[in-house]
């Protein structure tokens, strides 16, 4: 009772360098999390008679029914002004 499936995410990160002379420079970044937007369970169902939702099996024992989840696939933007 209460088994999840693993978890597994993929983040990457993107930055760029713009120099302004020879003090001032901009970062340019990006980075997107859980970028193959995989399913994250991070809770399950603690009753027993719950399992068997899936249909599959982890050993002997059933998965139980998800009740909450990780964030889907996010990406945020932005900059950095280095003086």
């Amino acid at each position: 009772m209460g088994i999840t499936h693993a978890y597994a995410s993929l983040d990457m990160r993107l930055s760029r360098r713009v120099r302004f002379g020879e003090r001032v420079s901009l970062d340019l970044i990006a980075e997107g999390f859980n970028l193959f937007n995989r399913f994250n369970e991070a809770a399950a169902n603690p009753f027993y008679q719950s399992v068997n939702l899936f249909g599959e099996k982890n050993g002997s024992k059933f998965y139980s029914f998800s009740t909450s989840a990780f964030d889907p696939r996010q990406f945020q933007f932005g900059f950095k002004l280095n003086f």
